[in-house]
């Protein structure tokens, strides 16, 4: 009886180091590349062309707004990508 006792006390003994010695796997990630209209700069901005003021005003409060709109979102792409390498 005392023998068996020792053996399975040495079996169980013996399957745990076993088990804590293996090492865990490591998985990585895929990243997919970025895509080059994302990464690229945006254009820079033009000067509007219309001879009223009203107009020109206009014209440049929009392209202030898509270019600022524009340049976060490139940032914020280029972040996020640069954080998953």
């Amino acid at each position: 009886m005392r023998k068996k006792t020792i053996l399975c006390l040495l079996t169980a003994a013996l399957t745990l180091t076993g088990c804590a010695s293996s090492k865990p796997q490591l998985i990585t990630p895929t990243i997919p590349p970025l895509d080059s209209a994302l990464s690229a700069p945006c254009q820079p901005v033009s000067e509007p062309i219309d001879d009223s003021v009203d107009a020109l005003i206009d014209s440049y409060l929009d392209l202030i707004g898509k270019y600022a709109d524009c340049q976060r979102r490139h940032d914020a792409t280029v972040r996020a990508w640069k954080g998953l390498k």
